[in-house]
């Protein structure tokens, strides 16, 4: 597959998770890094430590001190990178990668060991750079050959194309790559990874259909996620057949996909969001919505077994 990519001149990344496990905390199955060596594998608390930190949101927290964890962890990448050919890695939560006993330091071991190994320093390596722990926002703070997840700009953009006062100057750093976070020691502006939607919260269809998250549905009573997503519904809140508002959406979602891409930066689009991908309509709301607007083509969809 990686090959083929290659063949059509796409590179690819591989998102990958190193900052916990599926054995959760104290009460979470032991599975595997439990039984082999649980105090060298996890971070654990130094006054009670039946008890896991928990910097990931998840559990537990990888302890990539330890030189065996790290060997691990290198290994895996190396593994990826040499057998499979591919071009970089995504990190989820990276910030947990950089931490150390001290916190987060960006010559903690796994960042010197991306920086010296001559197989990891010559691939793509993006950071989320941040994680739930104490200290654990870091945008800007990877060291020079890292490119970094950059939510300043996604919520600045977001701010400025729903009218909020005040943007201009803002935007006009975040449009020149966020000097501000990345112009230090040598990083250039590929640094910052320019985004308005992720995986994480709103489809982009989404951000200009709703003012408020609806997570009713999976059962944990609209608690998960944050508020604060600088959206706007536009006059009607979720579907609406009004055409002026349809046209409306789709005007501001070229204005958020034009944005990006013409921003300093590296631009990373959502999956869907070109197709107005949503997390609540129906496929053939999306259609309904792209024919009033003189959408002639045809859709296809393959159904989920």
């Amino acid at each position: 597959m990686v090959a083929r990519y290659h063949a059509a001149d796409l590179e690819v990344i591989l998102d990958v998770v190193y900052n916990h496990t599926a054995e959760g905390n104290e009460l979470g199955p032991t599975l595997s890094l439990k039984g082999i060596d649980n105090a060298s594998y996890y971070r654990l608390m130094p006054e009670e430590p039946r008890y896991y930190i928990d910097d990931t949101g998840t559990g537990n927290t990888l302890n990539l001190s330890h030189q065996r964890v790290l060997q691990m962890v290198t290994d895996s990448l190396r593994y990826w990178a040499t057998e499979m050919r591919v071009d970089g890695f995504r990190f989820d939560l990276a910030t947990i990668l950089g931490r150390e006993p001290h916190g987060f330091d960006e010559g903690g071991g796994f960042l010197d060991s991306c920086r010296q190994d001559p197989i990891l320093s010559q691939v793509k390596l993006i950071a989320e750079p941040w994680d739930c722990g104490p200290g654990g926002y870091q945008v800007g703070g990877f060291p020079p050959g890292w490119a970094e997840w950059n939510d300043r700009y996604r919520d600045t953009v977001r701010a400025f194309w729903r009218g909020d006062e005040g943007q201009l100057p803002e935007l006009a750093t975040r449009l020149m790559a966020s000097a501000d976070f990345f112009q230090r020691r040598g990083r250039r502006p590929f640094a910052s990874v320019n985004f308005v939607t992720a995986h994480d919260g709103y489809t982009l269809y989404d951000l200009v259909a709703y003012n408020d998250k609806h997570n009713e549905a999976n059962g944990e009573d609209n608690m998960d996620g944050h508020d604060h997503n600088l959206s706007w519904n536009h006059g009607a809140e979720g579907p609406s057949d009004d055409a002026e508002i349809q046209a409306l959406r789709l005007r501001q979602i070229r204005n958020f996909i034009a944005t990006t891409l013409f921003s300093q930066g590296t631009p990373m689009l959502l999956a869907g969001d070109e197709l107005l991908r949503t997390s609540r309509a129906t496929i053939m709301r999306i259609v309904r919505t792209m024919r009033s607007v003189g959408w002639t083509g045809t859709l296809m969809v393959t159904p989920t077994p």
